[in-house]
């Protein structure tokens, strides 16, 4: 079964990430996208985002991801949330965890909340920890396997 995504973003990151998103997997979900402006305000950006998650298959899990944890795209969904608590939300989008998350093996129901929640968590979690500085990443790495003359991997 599919996970639904709605992805919440300032100006036009949603369909650009999307884009990457299929570039790599194709079309792996259904996927809903929230582009916010200037305009709107946080009780609009909230209609928009209750909208989204209404035009997605209730038989499938949805999960909600906005760009940025303290922004108005994450204000209005917390909004959501209260109202729609058989959603997922998640803060923080980029492209490895979206690619993540439409591949998570997400469950139906009710019943199964709790564990949704945990490989949300842990998703997230790794994600997280999948950002830093490359001088970091490859410190004492030494050769990482490419042809440094051409630049090929």
């Amino acid at each position: 079964m599919p996970n639904n995504l709605v992805l919440v973003t300032h100006a036009e990151f949603a369909k650009g990430i999307l884009t990457s998103l299929e570039l790599i997997l194709g079309n792996p979900c259904p996927t809903s996208v929230v582009s916010v402006t200037a305009a709107e305000t946080i009780p609009t950006v909230a209609a928009m985002i209750k909208g989204a998650i209404d035009s997605m298959d209730p038989a499938n899990p949805t999960v909600v991801l906005t760009d940025i944890p303290g922004g108005s795209t994450t204000q209005g969904a917390i909004l959501v949330s209260a109202e729609r608590p058989d959603a997922y939300y998640v803060a923080g989008l980029n492209l490895g965890l979206l690619l993540e998350i439409a591949l998570l093996p997400l469950e139906a129901g009710p019943a199964a909340r709790e564990s949704n929640l945990a490989l949300l968590r842990e998703t997230s979690e790794a994600s997280r920890s999948g950002i830093g500085l490359i001088d970091d990443l490859t410190a004492g790495v030494g050769d990482l396997g490419g042809d440094s003359e051409s630049g090929e991997l």
